[in-house]
């Protein structure tokens, strides 16, 4: 079915839908199918979602275009408001069946009323059903589900409950995060009232206490999801059972063999020499008609018989039929019949026969010596037949198959679990090794497209740590840009719809797309030309570009960003509708830099005056995304005038955060030269005079008072930074001399610490003035 489902879904998108009429009876068909087959509700999420930009034009307003989701969405809510309504035909159906007399109209009409309940409750258990799924899929917003659960939990009666139980099952994990747990607490509180209160059936109670026990396991069923499956999966779990079993089967009769254990489904039991039956190879049959040409030696004489007689008189003589040397290879289970009656109840003779049995034929010494030469030649060839059973009846190994291609619904899976583990562990090195890790180069668009569905209704944060990964894949090289153009327009195709329940949406995916423009990124032409390609249809384009814009204003100047706007060919005019006045635009959006025009107003050139925390913060921050020294520097000529750039405050913020991202947490603590390397020339850009050194040195010295003076750290520092040329001799000189009161707290652990960096400083002086 799931499969089917698949190929009707590339028919249908192969259709010539182009009127509202059409596109109204395809989202009827499906909406229908979807509420009636629940347990196919996904499959139809799914069908809707890869129709979701389908858009015609509309019958009552010439130029105006009306698009898939719009009217699917208007027709779940029509389905979900329409229990007033089935609740008046209940109510009329119910008056007709009580002036009824007839007794047989009465059955009528309560059987009709029957039905009609049961499938108003189907289909609004089915629409609920569906309406998860679609949330799940990100074609309906957080808002709307809220909505949902609050009215059904109005409504007290049981259908509304069941529902309520349904679509929470469906989508509470998905709104069950930090940001919405007060509301969910107040969600299962309310149903924790009514389960108290007993009111309801004990069928609905039960329901809702599995809502409440599935959220307190954290969402995770007793039972896994029992969807529909499509048949290649069928087919691969039938491959893998047969294989299975296949395996168990040899596995079952190699330690059989290894056993001993004979043919006929019987256990082998040991002889009284210790060995055990070993089951012939049906490669190597034996002729049982030979064996009645073996008779008894019936000469009495003194004459010496030849060896090759002995291996047949030894055991005849010895008591037992001839045939037991065969019993050995299981001869006895295939040729049972042979042996007589007289044979089968002999007693099982020792090891070694009686003398008796050969006297006549050799002599005391030569008896023993065939009697050993016997006993070795059969106990080689036992080893030599029981290794080359077990050779050839050893299963041979599954052959390795090639790892499958996954899926759009597999990388979808693995990209929500990646995203949530950066979200939440902030590690980016090792989101970008699962992104790299997934192998699925032609599938990244679904990487990014729930990355960015994840994160639009989230913090300001969570987007940004979103787009800074989406930078570091392309600049890696791991995401081809068509692949995040194809993922992002997935979006913006959407995104008109969506503003009505997220008015903020169009700063939402700016501060997803700004950190693209970042060095090693697509370049602003590139990226503003793609990005418009499904919006200037709409008038949008130009909102999107502009809150772009005045993000980038955040990281560096206006005149710069204008600067880039002009380099990349770009015009107003190819983004704003044809009817719209360009000048108007760009005065009211205050992106005047983009067409040339000073910027340097009053407003705009009186900066913000940060603490050192927000320096602190924001310094920190940059350097934690990787941020190279023309970025970082952008950033400061962008939000903090010079006196503020030249303070002693900004430096101490600035020698800091470099620290504190260049120490590598092992035990003990190590710097990172190399990091120190990379930053030198940003620190010497503001580090420019021996006053400002000396504050960054006390800087430093309240960084190592702060981490409670690890052991070698400062001293680190001190050869890193007089290295790289940051740090002058007169500074240190100057730091271990100062008796500044507000720089005494920890000096003297300090100046003990690095001893050592100054006498090495004084003795390399000494020597080059002898030079």
């Amino acid at each position: 079915m799931f499969t089917l489902i698949i190929i009707l879904m590339k028919q249908v998108t192969e259709l010539t839908i182009d009127t509202e009429e059409r596109l109204k009876g395809a989202i009827d068909l499906i909406f229908e199918k979807a509420i009636s087959e629940p347990n196919f509700s996904v499959a139809y999420a799914n069908m809707c979602r890869c129709l979701m930009g389908l858009k015609v034009p509309t019958s009552d307003k010439p130029g105006h275009f009306v698009n898939f989701r719009k009217l699917l969405l208007n027709r779940c809510q029509k389905e979900f408001e329409k229990d007033q309504d089935d609740d008046e035909i209940f109510e009329k159906k119910q008056k007709e069946l009580e002036a009824s007399k007839d007794d047989e109209e009465r059955e009528r009409l309560r059987v009709e009323l029957e039905e009609a309940r049961d499938k108003a409750r189907r289909r609004s258990l089915g629409n609920i059903k569906f309406i998860g799924e679609l949330f799940k899929l990100k074609m309906l917003t957080e808002a709307i589900m809220h909505d949902c659960v609050v009215k059904l939990l109005k409504n007290h009666d049981e259908e509304s409950l069941e529902c309520l139980c349904r679509l929470l099952s469906t989508i509470g994990k998905d709104l069950d995060f930090e940001k919405a747990k007060p509301r969910m607490d107040q969600y299962f509180n309310q149903m924790d009232k009514i389960i108290k209160e007993r009111k309801t059936s004990s069928r609905i109670r039960f329901m809702l206490q599995d809502v409440l026990d599935l959220r307190k396991s954290n969402w995770v069923p007793r039972r896994g999801d029992q969807g529909p499956k499509t048949i290649d999966q069928i087919h691969k779990e039938a491959e893998m059972e047969e294989h299975r079993e296949q395996i168990k089967v040899q596995q079952q009769l190699l330690s059989k063999k290894e056993g001993g254990g004979g043919g006929g489904g019987r256990v082998s039991q040991p002889q009284d020499e210790g060995w055990n039956t070993v089951p012939i190879s049906k490669n190597r049959p034996i002729d049982t008609n030979l064996l009645s040409k073996i008779t008894k030696v019936q000469s009495k004489s003194n004459t010496r018989v030849p060896l090759q007689f002995i291996s047949l008189t030894y055991f005849e003589h010895s008591g037992r039929p001839a045939t037991s040397t065969l019993n050995r290879f299981s001869a006895l289970q295939q040729s049972g019949s042979l042996l007589s009656s007289s044979d089968s109840d002999r007693r099982v003779p020792q090891r070694y026969p009686a003398t008796n049995n050969v006297s006549g034929i050799l002599s005391k010494t030569e008896e023993h010596v065939c009697n050993m030469i016997l006993t070795l030649c059969w106990y080689f060839l036992f080893i030599y037949f029981f290794t080359t059973v077990k050779r050839e009846s050893a299963p041979t190994p599954p052959p390795s198959l090639p790892k499958p291609a996954l899926s759009e619904e597999e990388v979808e899976k693995k990209s929500n679990a990646i995203i949530e583990e950066y979200l939440h562990i902030n590690d980016l090195k090792e989101a970008l090794q699962c992104v790299s890790e997934l192998n699925s180069a032609s599938l990244l668009y679904v990487f990014v497209r729930t990355g960015l569905e994840s994160t639009l209704e989230r913090s300001t944060i969570a987007r940004e740590h979103m787009g800074l990964l989406l930078h570091q894949l392309v600049k890696a090289g791991t995401l081809p840009p068509q692949q995040y153009y194809k993922g992002l327009l997935e979006i913006l195709e959407a995104a008109e719809d969506m503003a009505i329940d997220i008015p903020h949406i169009w700063l939402y995916l700016a501060e997803l797309i700004t950190p693209m423009l970042h060095e090693g990124g697509i370049p602003m032409g590139q990226l503003f030309r793609e990005i418009s390609k499904p919006l200037v249809p709409l008038g949008k384009a130009g909102v999107l570009l502009a809150q772009i814009l005045k993000l980038l204003c955040k990281g560096m100047t206006p005149k710069k960003v204008g600067a880039m706007w002009t380099d990349a060919g770009l015009n107003w005019r190819n983004f704003l509708p044809k009817d719209e006045d360009v000048n108007k635009f760009v005065t009211d959006q205050k992106v005047e830099y983009t067409t040339g025009e000073e910027t340097e107003s009053k407003e705009t050139s009186k900066k913000k005056v940060f603490s050192g925390e927000e320096l602190s913060k924001q310094l920190d921050r940059l350097l934690q995304d990787k941020a190279n020294n023309q970025r970082i520097r952008d950033w400061v000529e962008a939000n903090l005038d010079e006196q503020q750039a030249a303070s002693n405050q900004f430096i101490r913020a600035l020698m800091t955060s470099v620290c504190q991202s260049a120490i590598i947490c092992d035990n003990p603590y190590k710097v990172d030269a190399e990091q120190i390397s990379q930053r030198a020339r940003l620190l010497q850009r503001y580090l420019c005079d021996e006053q400002k050194e000396l504050q960054a040195l006390y800087a430093l010295q309240a960084l190592m008072v702060h981490m409670e003076q690890p052991a070698n750290l400062l001293r680190m520092f001190f050869d890193a930074l007089y290295d790289e040329d940051v740090i002058k001799e007169e500074a240190f000189y100057k730091w271990e001399s100062s008796k500044d009161p507000a720089e005494q707290t920890g000096k003297g652990v300090a100046l003990k610490s690095v001893t050592a960096f100054f006498t090495w400083l004084r003795e390399a002086e000494e020597e080059s003035d002898k030079d």
